[in-house]
């Protein structure tokens, strides 16, 4: 008796991956980084509130910017949109630039709920993101040791959401403004990435492990 062949699946490769996880990386920079600079020159231009201002007005402008060049609103960007517009309401609401910088670190803990809840309901967002930033071919998604992985995949991102929030809040507690400002971009950038990075990684893995070697060979030469 024959053995049934496998269906031919292709194999993720880092030099296959490497563009996709920059543009990710430059979609998240563009709308976190341009309000945190914008911030920075008008606290220090003209003041604590019209810095915040500043910082709210850029995001605003960000988004809208991302939306005409994606021709729709980027999902990947309203979320740290929404976190600036809000922490720019409690800043100036309350004016006070030490709320203004610690309100981010409540949204991300509240996506870490968020993430460690959709593996609970068995609708983990790891796979929700990965499409939208087209990390992974469509052939892999609906592999059964690639959801799995997948779901793996969304408790560590839940997990890294409140490192995150913590290391935000103890870098702003034991920092002063321009340290935390550039420490808190390089420390929570680098994070990312290693994540995106390990995040390819992991579901190369899963994918191989019912994949032939054969056909990850030749997918990826």
């Amino acid at each position: 008796m024959q053995s049934k062949p496998q269906a031919f699946i292709p194999s993720l490769s880092w030099r296959s991956a490497v563009p996709s996880i920059k543009r990710a990386l430059v979609r998240f920079a563009f709308v976190g980084m341009t309000p945190i600079i914008a911030f920075y020159l008008g606290y220090r231009m003209l003041g604590p509130i019209e810095g915040m201002l500043a910082g709210t007005a850029t995001a605003t402008v960000a988004l809208g910017i991302q939306a005409i060049r994606m021709r729709r609103f980027d999902p990947i960007g309203l979320v740290p949109i929404g976190a600036v517009l809000i922490q720019g309401g409690v800043g100036i609401a309350f004016q006070s630039v030490d709320l203004y910088l610690a309100a981010p670190a409540l949204e991300t803990a509240l996506w870490g709920v968020v993430l460690l809840g959709s593996v609970l309901v068995g609708r983990p967002l790891i796979l929700l993101v990965a499409n939208e930033l087209e990390l992974l071919p469509s052939s892999i998604r609906g592999i059964p040791t690639v959801r799995h992985a997948s779901r793996q995949l969304t408790v560590c991102w839940g997990l890294l959401a409140f490192l995150k929030a913590g290391t935000r809040l103890f870098l702003l507690d034991i920092l002063p403004l321009e340290l935390f400002l550039i420490a808190n971009s390089v420390v929570i950038t680098s994070m990312n990435a290693l994540m995106l990075l390990f995040t390819m990684w992991w579901v190369a893995r899963a994918a191989r492990r019912v994949a032939p070697p054969t056909s990850l060979a030749a997918s990826s030469a």
